[in-house]
């Protein structure tokens, strides 16, 4: 297996075109980058994703409702992406990165401590400070990737990175919605005899179902509450470490890269008769 990789990785460096040329990651912003997106959306897609989950279950809303609060997310990242792209020209892009990230850090912080009485307020405001933290990689990192490498390997330097980008919110959703479902399933089990028959093992999928008592529906919410809340509590370990990476980043202010006006013309000039 490790000759297989091995060969793989000679054919690329010997190709005239690679699928990826191998010397953009000796370029430091696209490494850096790469590895910021995949750890950040490593964290973060599994608690917004799964979000619908506890808002249907614990909070009470339909699922129209549900999707109507995801939006607060992106209602700060909108116009943080827009604010942040005016400033890339005029402050180093990496002190923007670390300021920006540390509203993620806000944002999942106040989500590891939701229970059973949050409410959609809180939410809202949870959800617009972390996309006001996003708005840093949406609005920026497109930028600082063309303008770090040559103009004939900025498309494949920035499909790199978004296959990074890709492959966190992939594994990440998938991982933390294996993490949920267990602790969800643990949760409840002392709880089983209580439930309606055949509803335990399916309850970190299907929901909590109707028709319980008070008293027993409080618990369930508990549960699932406790659940969410060791996703968020993991995905803010996942942004601190992003807010560290940050740091490696260079130090420049983004400036688009001068190209000739006109090409330089050799030869002699025929003399005139």
């Amino acid at each position: 297996m490790r000759e297989q990789e091995y060969d793989s990785v000679l054919i690329e460096r010997r190709a005239e075109e690679p699928v990826i040329p191998l010397h953009l990651f000796k370029n430091r912003n696209v490494v850096v980058l790469s590895i910021l997106v995949f750890i950040l959306m490593l964290g973060i897609m599994g608690g917004i994703a799964l979000f619908p989950f506890f808002s249907q279950n614990v909070m009470g809303l339909t699922p129209t409702a549900s999707g109507y609060l995801s939006l607060a997310f992106m209602a700060g990242v909108i116009p943080a992406s827009i604010v942040f792209g005016s400033l890339i020209t005029r402050v180093a892009y990496r002190n923007l990165f670390i300021l920006f990230f540390t509203l993620p850090i806000a944002g999942f912080f106040l989500l590891s401590r939701i229970s059973i009485h949050t409410g959609v307020l809180y939410i809202i405001v949870c959800f617009v400070i972390l996309g006001v933290g996003m708005g840093a990689m949406f609005g920026g990192n497109t930028l600082i990737v063309q303008e770090s490498v040559d103009k004939k390997h900025s498309g494949i330097a920035l499909s790199t990175v978004q296959l990074f980008q890709s492959l966190g919110a992939t594994i990440g959703l998938s991982v933390f919605g294996s993490l949920l479902s267990g602790h969800i399933s643990r949760g409840v089990a002392p709880l089983s005899s209580q439930l309606p028959p055949g509803t335990s093992e399916n309850l970190a999928a299907g929901g909590i179902p109707a028709g319980i008592s008070p008293q027993l529906l409080n618990e369930v919410k508990t549960v699932f509450t406790q659940a969410f809340q060791n996703v968020f509590s993991i995905s803010l370990v996942f942004v601190i470490l992003t807010f560290f990476i940050c740091w490696f980043l260079k130090k420049e202010v983004l400036s688009p890269k001068k190209e000739e006006s006109a090409e330089t013309v050799t030869g002699t000039i025929p003399e005139t008769l």
